[in-house]
């Protein structure tokens, strides 16, 4: 296919012959356009000079009309006699192959016709042709003029349905199948609502074997509707997503005659509000903290948050704290936990528990509780989780409440795997499981899943935690858990970047899309830094790098002890080649937080990061002999794919240290003798 003579999809420029394109003077660039977009029809001098100069004509503007177009002319060559003067007008005769705007247009009818009569290789043909002609943003540089305007949004619209003709086309044919996965998941960057282009990317993942992003994707679009638009999915996405999920239930064993979903009436938020302006506020607290639990899990955490800061300034105004307040106030610790002010947000909450431990724990503050032990085990601070722990349990059973006991069993288990102990994890998740599929409790079978998944990573079992974790996703989607959707497409992506399996960074892009659809900046650091991990191991370590470095941003503001220390020791351990002093001041950061933790398996991961980045061989080899004596103890052996790498350093080190290696190994697994765990 030969260059269109004039080209304006991207910078307006004149093919001159064989040599490279010139691009005429700017104004002479507005009157080409504007002859090239009527088509071969006449342009009367008033337009064009209306459309060059608008409400500011200089005096001889025709004139300089003139000039413009016998520059043109000159630019033209060979093909001046197209641009012709006619009674007032200016015409540039020129046939659609000659004009890319044109052409392109042409092609992209000729694709849509192609695949309407079933020939997907005629249609794939023709759209490429007309992808290849795209060079940028059609007249970008010119200015806003209302045809100008038009021609830009035609153009972005032709080319928009163009790529949903080529990716059909593509998932047409066996073989092109995988390329309409990239090409759908731009489109959907650009405009998030096409509905032709979500259907059409759900459909080329499953085909690809991807079905958990499939979902993911609809799960977003879901969302993006009810939030820009106030319209309900359309009723072909809401058929693929059904069919999708039926699918999914059916491989992962899981079909059942009902899933148990509890749920907060619609309306229950503006219901409280009426009770409070109503002067019954304590009714108004009683039915927010009610619907607190479901509001955390179904991803309305900011809705919720703001709901219980109103009816508690409302009730403080009127009297003195009081049970209900103080149960709102940890209720609203627990929505504020995983913002940038975690660290006061918690604290308040912690200050509103042991208000009310003389007149105990009812199940609302007994819930709070667990949630926010859960969030300081995560920000590794074990000993102030215990005590919040121990409240809760004693909250629960003083009611024999079965599913707040099994959920702060669940918690418990958590702790045990912080201290190291996967075994005892993995054995009280487990037990948790069991007890809420007696009490058909489907968002705590997700939460164990999602516990016993990631201890199955842990020992090394990979395909058993691939498959948990797709059970907990299934699950999450039942419940209607955007947080836990998110979170169960960043462990399914880590686990298949260990196993180094073709869909990994599709998972996990997914999975920062629906983190982020969400407002969830937790589940985004999260999934960057599994994508980070990705990254890293595919030899993507300048990207990698980036991905750990804003995520450390995040934890820095939460002053997240163990997400930081986590952070900052895969940081280290991608910059080790080419940032050798931060490298090393990284890794030593990871060790120093990763003590204040208490987890064995932390400190293993900031001494392997000291291993690849400190400069004496000495010191590298007593770190790499504590974190092997680590993982033996406890049980957390390194995929072969992280391993790779150490080991790579251990045989470094015998060339540089030859029988001095194992002694200096040995000395670094004595001084992690003690360490926690």
């Amino acid at each position: 296919m030969s260059d269109p003579l004039v080209r304006m999809l991207g910078p307006i420029t004149i093919r001159q012959g064989r040599g490279a394109p010139v691009a005429p003077a700017r104004l002479d660039r507005v009157v080409l356009a504007h002859l090239a977009l009527a088509e071969g029809r006449a342009v009367s001098t008033t337009e064009l000079v209306d459309a060059v100069w608008g409400a500011e004509v200089p005096d001889g503007a025709r004139n300089a009309l003139q000039v413009k177009v016998s520059r043109l002319r000159r630019h033209l060559g060979p093909r001046r006699d197209a641009l012709r003067h006619d009674q007032g007008s200016y015409r540039l005769d020129l046939p659609a192959s000659e004009v890319d705007l044109r052409l392109f247009g042409e092609l992209a009818g000729a694709a849509a016709e192609a695949l309407a009569d079933g020939s997907a290789d005629d249609a794939l043909t023709a759209a490429e042709r007309a992808l290849a002609l795209w060079q940028g943003p059609p007249l970008g540089e010119l200015d806003d003029h209302p045809r100008l305007v038009a021609a830009r949004s035609r153009a972005a619209e032709q080319r928009a349905a163009l790529v949903e003709v080529a990716a059909e086309a593509m998932l047409a044919t066996e073989s092109r199948g995988p390329r309409a996965v990239d090409l759908l998941r731009g489109l959907l960057a650009e405009d998030p609502l096409r509905t032709r282009a979500r259907l059409l990317l759900m459909r080329a993942l499953d085909r690809a074997g991807r079905r958990a992003e499939a979902l993911a994707v609809y799960d977003v679009g879901r969302r993006v509707l009810a939030e820009h638009t106030g319209l309900a999915v359309p009723e072909e996405l809401q058929q693929e997503f059904d069919r999708l999920l039926a699918a999914e239930r059916t491989a992962t064993r899981r079909e059942r005659d009902h899933v148990r979903v509890h749920a907060v009436p619609a309306g229950a938020m503006d219901t409280a509000r009426w009770l409070a302006s109503e002067g019954a506020v304590e009714a108004a607290l009683e039915l927010a903290l009610r619907g607190s639990w479901w509001w955390w899990l179904g991803g309305r955490r900011s809705e919720g948050r703001d709901l219980l800061e109103e009816l508690v300034g409302v009730t403080s105004s009127r009297s003195a704290d009081g049970p209900a307040v103080l149960g709102a106030t940890a209720w609203r610790a627990v929505f504020d936990s995983a913002t940038a002010c975690a660290e006061e947000a918690i604290a308040a909450g912690e200050r509103a528990l042991e208000e009310m431990r003389d007149v105990g724990w009812g199940r609302h503050e007994s819930v709070a509780g667990v949630l926010l032990a859960e969030r300081l085990l995560q920000r590794g601070e074990p000993g102030r989780a215990a005590l919040l722990l121990a409240g809760s349990r004693a909250g629960f059973a003083r009611t024999q409440d079965r599913w707040g006991l099994a959920l702060v069993g669940l918690t418990e288990a958590k702790a045990e795997l912080q201290r190291g102990q996967v075994a005892r994890a993995a054995a009280g998740g487990r037990s948790s499981q069991r007890a809420f599929e007696e009490l058909d409790d489907a968002a705590g079978q997700m939460m164990a899943m999602d516990l016993l998944g990631y201890c199955a990573e842990i020992v090394g079992d990979l395909p058993t935690a691939a498959r948990t974790h797709q059970r907990a996703l299934a699950l999450a989607r039942d419940v209607d858990a955007p947080e836990w959707q998110a979170t169960q497409l960043t462990r399914l992506g880590s686990v298949q970047a260990l196993l180094g399996a073709e869909p990994t960074l599709g998972t996990l892009r997914s999975a920062v899309e629906l983190a982020r659809s969400i407002g969830s900046a937790a589940g985004v650091a999260l999934a960057q830094n599994s994508l980070g991990l990705a990254r890293g191991l595919g030899g993507d370590h300048d990207r990698a790098a980036e991905l750990h470095a804003g995520t450390l941003d995040w934890y820095e503001q939460q002053r997240s002890s163990a997400g930081i220390s986590y952070t900052t020791g895969r940081l280290a351990s991608e910059l080790a080649a080419t940032v050798g002093d931060e490298a090393v001041r990284l890794a030593n950061r990871s060790v120093e937080l990763a003590h204040r933790t208490g987890d064995p398996r932390a400190v293993a991961h900031g001494l392997e990061a000291l291993a690849l980045t400190r400069a004496d061989a000495p010191t590298r080899a007593r770190a790499l002999g504590g974190a092997r004596a680590l993982r033996r103890r406890t049980r957390s052996p390194l995929p072969p794919v992280v391993a790779r790498s150490l080991g790579q350093a251990q045989r470094q080190l015998a060339d540089e240290l030859g029988d001095e290696l194992l002694p200096r190994m040995r000395e670094g697994a004595r001084e992690v003798a003690t360490a926690p765990g």
